[in-house]
C-alpha cells in the first residue's frame, strides 16, 4: 500500500514537471524594434511596459526614437503575441500589449525626446525606470524597480513598491514613495505641500537653503538628523523632528519604518 501511493505520487510530481517544461522551451529568444517618429512641437509622451525597464533621454534629434528589445525563454510564438502598439494623437502613446497577465516576454525600451518633446508618465510592473536630460513633468511609476531621475526641467513624482528612488537636478518633486527602498533627493523649491515616504529604507533630502517650509520627519527604527539648514525646531527627538525652515511655508513630510532621515543643504 506504501509502494502504491509513493507511486502516484511520483506520477503526479512527473506530469507537473512535463505540463510545466512543456510551455518553456529553454532558449532565449530575442528580437528587436527600431522606429523614428515625427510629432508636433510640445507633444507629451506616455509609456506603458508590464515587464521590463524603461529609459528614456532627450538627444538633439528631431524625432522620438523608439527601441524595443523583446527578450522570452518561451520560443518566438511568445514574443509573436506581444505587440508594441504606438499611436501619435495629441499626445504619443508607447505601450506594450501581452496577450495575457502572466507575461512570458520582458520587453526594455529606449526611447529618445527632442528637446521641444516632453514626458508625461512612463509605468511598469517588473523593472528599472530611468529618465535623463529632458523635460517635463514626469510621473513614474513601478512595482518592482528603482527609479532614477536626472536632469529634468520640470516636476518629477515617482513611486515603486520595491525599489530605491533617485531624484537630482529637477526643477521640482512631486510626491515620492517606495515599499523597500531608499530615498536620495533633491528639493530645489517647494511651490506646494510635499510627501516623502519609504516603509522599509533611509531617506535622503537635500533642500535649497533659501526654502520656506513646515517640516515634519519621523523614522519608527532609526534616527532623523539634520545639518547646514535654517530649522527651527518645535519638537525634536531621535527618532522624529517638527519645525521650520526660514519661518515656514509649504509642508513637507518625511516618513521611514526602518531607516535613518539626512536633511542636507542641495549644492
Amino acid at each position: 500500500m506504501l509502494s502504491f501511493k509513493k507511486t502516484a505520487l511520483y506520477f503526479i510530481f512527473t506530469m507537473i514537471l512535463i505540463n510545466f517544461l512543456s510551455g518553456c522551451s529553454g532558449e532565449r529568444t530575442t528580437e528587436e524594434f527600431l522606429e523614428s517618429y515625427s510629432v508636433r512641437i510640445g507633444t507629451t509622451v506616455s509609456i506603458s511596459n508590464p515587464n521590463g525597464d524603461i529609459t528614456v533621454t532627450g538627444w538633439d534629434g528631431d524625432k522620438v526614437e523608439i527601441y524595443a528589445f523583446k527578450e522570452s525563454m518561451h520560443g518566438q510564438e511568445a514574443l509573436d503575441e506581444v505587440d508594441i502598439f504606438i499611436e501619435v494623437a495629441d499626445e504619443m502613446i508607447i505601450r506594450t500589449e501581452h496577450p495575457s497577465q502572466q507575461a512570458k516576454v520582458s520587453v526594455s525600451y529606449q526611447v529618445k525626446l527632442p528637446e521641444n518633446v516632453f514626458l508625461g508618465i512612463a509605468e511598469g510592473s517588473n523593472g528599472d525606470i530611468k529618465v535623463e536630460n529632458l523635460s517635463g513633468n514626469a510621473v513614474l511609476t513601478t512595482s518592482n524597480g528603482s527609479i532614477t531621475a536626472v536632469e529634468v526641467n520640470g516636476t518629477v513624482s515617482a513611486r515603486s513598491s520595491n525599489g530605491d528612488i533617485k531624484i537630482s537636478g529637477v526643477r521640482g518633486l512631486g510626491i515620492l514613495q517606495t515599499s523597500n527602498g531608499n530615498i536620495d533627493a533633491e528639493l530645489p523649491r517647494l511651490p506646494e505641500d510635499l510627501d516623502i515616504k519609504t516603509s522599509n529604507g533611509s531617506i535622503t533630502l537635500s533642500l535649497a537653503p533659501e526654502l520656506e517650509a513646515d517640516l515634519a520627519a519621523k523614522t519608527s527604527n532609526g534616527s532623523v538628523s539634520y545639518s547646514g539648514l535654517n530649522i527651527e525646531t518645535g519638537e525634536i527627538e531621535q527618532t522624529s523632528l517638527i519645525g521650520t525652515i526660514n519661518g515656514g511655508g509649504s509642508k513637507i513630510n518625511i516618513a521611514t519604518s526602518n531607516g535613518s532621515i539626512e536633511l542636507v543643504p542641495l549644492k
